[in-house]
């Protein structure tokens, strides 16, 4: 009798498949928008305005209807706290996916009005892109306000921007910005 309780688990091929879904859905989803959409959707996220709670219960709730997507036909309560925590590890790395990837273009599909704020430019910055020769360009900027609009932080800009910026030194810069779809402050432009 406790030879047959101690029998291995049988899990259908298609366990691990499935429970790798909550990092493989965010990551199609954003492949899917890159293709469809491109960068018809400005995705340039404010400092301090990111998307990071509705990542997490983004993944949170793609992780526990994949979890019981996969635990519906098995009885092994052993599979079920497998599959709960593979599903929880999966579902943490595509938190990340969801907060870079799949939500700041969903937020920038529809924008509110724009608005500007004047920022004071304290530097700029160049950073590598990973395994590339390109180049990411960065200012950081700092309100002189405290209950301002944008935070202090630093903004991703364009090249141009960065070389304009570099050689006129401009004491402060002016920041466009409006509200997405999922209430984070996109920044449109900058003058």
């Amino acid at each position: 009798m406790a030879k047959a309780a101690s029998r291995r688990a049988a899990v259908p091929a298609s366990f691990f498949v499935k429970v790798i879904l909550p990092f493989a859905v965010p990551f199609a989803l954003t492949l899917a928008l890159m293709v469809l959409v491109g960068e018809r959707w400005p995705r340039d996220i404010a400092p301090g305005s990111g998307l990071k709670l509705a990542g997490l219960v983004a993944s949170a709730l793609t992780a526990a209807l994949v979890w019981r997507y996969t635990v519906r036909a098995i009885e092994d309560r052993r599979v079920h706290k497998a599959a709960g925590i593979l599903c929880l590890v999966t579902g943490l790395m595509g938190w990340a996916v969801w907060t870079t990837g799949v939500l700041p273009s969903i937020n920038g599909a529809a924008l509110g009005s724009e608005s500007t704020v004047r920022m004071r430019l304290e530097r700029t910055e160049v950073t590598a892109v990973s395994k590339s020769k390109e180049r990411y360009h960065w200012a950081w900027l700092r309100t002189d306000l405290n209950d301002a609009a944008l935070a202090s932080g630093r903004y991703f800009i364009p090249e141009g921007h960065y070389q304009r910026w570099q050689a006129s030194k401009p004491a402060s810069v002016e920041v466009t910005y409006a509200r997405g779809l999922l209430g984070a402050q996109v920044v449109t432009g900058f003058r």
